[in-house]
């Protein structure tokens, strides 16, 4: 029989059976533990799951539209593997070379292949740039060879990978079919190409147009005037009263078409040049008082407000246009009045507005037409034309003049009222000392007694007409019939003056004046005056006659007062009071021109001797700095160049009171304008040999040591 435990065991066995509880309680607790955190990482493993899905989704979605627009723009994608020099091109790759069987991936060099041969140099450049940093991104047009023949592609790409020396390991990037664009731009620039070409053939054909006609008109002007200081009957008188009239509207009507042609072609000049303001006035209104008159039409003037006496602006182009408007005022009015009314609205920063008003109490204008008015061959009813003439190009070329000169034109008019034309425009006020000396009035007959003239003119009835001229001036005439014979009558001596038709056979105008200037720099003569007398009235013309070393500019309808102001000033250009004999050549007297005038420059600097000396010394370095420039922009043709310093030139010579080496230096930066490098070759000449005297002139008035 078992005895029964004592009561050690039992306490022992109590004592195990605790602590086993305590044990198996801390094992549930730590898999509890365990079971909630396992439930968490499943919890996070089913959101981690879920966001997993969501980004691939927005991925796919991602690259869809990535691959729709791709598809959209046409463009090929390509990724470069520098390392491996192998380039991967998206499908659309082969499509734009007509190959759909085109691997995806490309050797570099069987890819380099394929680009045109002239394109490769400025594409790898490009590329290059990129690669090394010095660019973040390149874009490059070059051409591919395709099946169907060369392509336009535009290249673009940048630098996604660099290992750790900084050195490009990758490049993504995207190539445009861009062929259509480039045949666009082709036809673009032909048709540019086209317009120009008709643009040029329309100035030359307006350039002869204006030649042709203005030569016989020229005649039947000149033998006009002559024929009226003779006898005549009653009824002759009012014959060539009735000729005269008309070939006078013929000439206004050439007028009007090359203004209009040259406004057009943005050859149309506007000058900024002091005048007077009363007399500007009084010269304008005249002709229209006396046409009122004879109409029984009271034409007055008034004027109001600050109005200064002195100006700067463009006189000519703003007479012709209040010319212009009080003409078709005089014109329209059958009774009444027209009053022209000079209005100062203030004067600002050496700046004055005026407002010049033409009013008239004549046939008036209907208010749906008056917009109409200042187009091209326009006028308000087609009876006007019937009833008053006109080719209704006269308010288009002053609303053009006017915006040319920064103004405005406008009009307020009721039918049987009348009309108010009024031009506003800002011009600026000149000080005293800036106006030029006023013209002396005409010369009178015998003011050129005994002074020698050549001649150069092909056409008989003009050869007529400027013999009697000269004659009544008291001039001494021989004749050249062309420019060849110009030539050899300068060289047989005599002369002491040319004046030199510009378009005749066999040698032109031009190119006789260009052979006399060489002949004299090479022989040490004087140059002779040379007056072009020229039936081209276009932009540029005057120009190119003093570039190619005339003197002066007379256009053909001649009239006295010009043939007598140019030749003047040809002469006294010539023939100074400063002008030293030299020793008689090959005939002809020589005389030395004054290249500057000294005294005038000192005069505009104050009197001031040490800025002049210092002007001197920096004009000479320039002039010779300018003038190495002229000579490498006529070897290179660089026309920028040409105009950049010939331009300078001509400011900066005038300023020295250099007048004719501004003129020569006008008509280099004309020249090199319009790209005629043959005049430009011509006129260089001259010109050096002009600054040559310039620089002596300047050495004189240097600082002596």
């Amino acid at each position: 029989m078992t005895p029964p435990p004592s009561e050690d065991s039992l306490s022992r066995a109590l004592s195990e059976l605790s602590a086993e509880k305590r044990h198996s309680a801390r094992l549930l607790a730590k898999l509890e533990q365990q079971q909630r955190e396992l439930a968490r990482l499943q919890a996070s493993y089913s959101r981690e799951s879920n966001s997993r899905l969501l980004a691939e989704e927005a991925l796919d979605e991602t690259e869809d539209r990535l691959r729709l627009a791709v598809e959209a723009t046409q463009l090929a994608l390509w990724e470069w593997d520098l390392d491996t020099s192998q380039v991967y091109l998206s499908d659309r790759w082969s499509a734009m070379l007509g190959n759909v069987a085109a691997e995806a991936t490309w050797d570099m060099k069987a890819l380099a292949a394929l680009l045109h041969p002239e394109d490769l140099p400025q594409l790898r450049e490009s590329v290059v740039a990129a690669l090394s940093g010095r660019q973040e991104r390149y874009v490059a047009e070059h051409r591919v060879k395709a099946r169907q023949g060369w392509i336009w592609v535009e290249s673009r790409g940048m630098v996604t990978g660099r290992d750790m020396l900084g050195r490009a390991t990758r490049m993504i990037g995207t190539n445009a079919d861009i062929t259509a664009r480039k045949t666009a731009e082709a036809e673009m620039q032909r048709a540019q190409a086209l317009a120009e070409a008709a643009n040029l053939a329309k100035s030359e054909f307006l350039a002869n147009m204006s030649h042709e006609v203005r030569t016989p008109l020229n005649g039947i002007l000149g033998l006009t005037q002559l024929m009226s200081g003779t006898a005549l009957t009653d009824e002759q008188s009012q014959y060539l009263k009735l000729v005269e009239s008309s070939a006078q509207a013929l000439l206004a009507l050439l007028n009007d078409v090359l203004d209009f042609s040259k406004i057009e072609a943005g050859k149309m000049a506007v000058e900024a040049i002091p005048f007077q303001l009363q007399p500007w006035i009084e010269e304008t209104a005249a002709p229209h008082v006396l046409a009122g008159q004879d109409k029984g039409l009271r034409v007055s003037v008034r004027q109001e407000g600050r109005l200064p006496q002195m100006l700067v602006g463009d006189p000519g182009r703003l007479r012709q246009v209040v010319s212009n408007l009080m003409s078709n005022a005089v014109k329209f009015t059958e009774r009444g009045e027209v009053e022209l009314a000079v209005l100062g609205q203030g004067a600002q920063g050496g700046h004055v507005r005026l407002r010049f008003e033409v009013a008239d109490t004549g046939i008036g204008i209907p208010a749906d037409k008056q917009a109409s008015i200042f187009e091209a061959f326009s006028q308000a009813d087609a009876t006007i034309t019937r009833q008053y003439g006109g080719t209704g190009l006269g308010l288009a070329i002053c609303d053009r003049l006017a915006r040319l000169m920064g103004g405005q034109l406008t009009v307020v008019s009721l039918p049987g009222k009348g009309s108010v034309f009024a031009l506003e425009l800002e011009l600026g006020v000149a000080m005293d000392d800036t106006l030029p000396q006023a013209r002396q009035s005409l010369v009178p007959a015998g003011a050129f007694a005994g002074v020698r003239v050549l001649l150069a003119e092909d056409h008989a009835v003009n050869e007529l007409l400027m013999r009697r001229m000269l004659a009544q001036m008291g001039c001494e005439v021989s004749v050249a019939h062309n420019g060849a014979e110009a030539v050899a009558m300068w060289r047989e001596g005599g002369a002491q003056l040319i004046l030199m038709d510009v378009q005749m056979p066999e040698v032109s105008g031009l190119e006789a004046t260009g052979q006399i200037r060489q002949h004299e720099v090479a022989a040490g003569l004087a140059p002779i005056p040379i007056v072009a007398l020229t039936a081209h009235a276009m932009a540029g013309d005057r120009e190119r006659c003093l570039a190619a070393g005339m003197d002066g500019y007379v256009s053909k309808p001649v009239s006295v007062p010009a043939l007598v102001e140019a030749m003047a000033a040809a002469l006294k250009a010539r023939d100074t009071a400063r002008a030293e004999p030299v020793a008689q050549a090959e005939g002809q007297q020589a005389g030395r021109t004054m290249t500057l005038d000294p005294d005038k420059l000192l005069a505009r600097l104050g009197g001031d001797r040490e800025a002049l000396q210092e002007i001197a010394v920096a004009m000479r370095a320039d002039l010779a700095h300018r003038v190495r420039h002229l000579t490498q922009a006529l070897a290179d043709r660089d026309s920028a160049l040409a105009r950049s310093h010939a331009h300078a030139l001509k400011g900066a010579l005038a300023s020295l009171t250099a007048e004719r080496a501004a003129m020569l230096a006008k008509g280099l930066e004309t020249a090199a304008r319009q790209n005629a490098w043959e005049l430009f070759e011509r006129a260089l000449p001259l010109f050096c040999t002009e600054a040559g005297r310039v620089d002596a002139a300047l050495a004189a008035l240097e600082p002596q040591a």
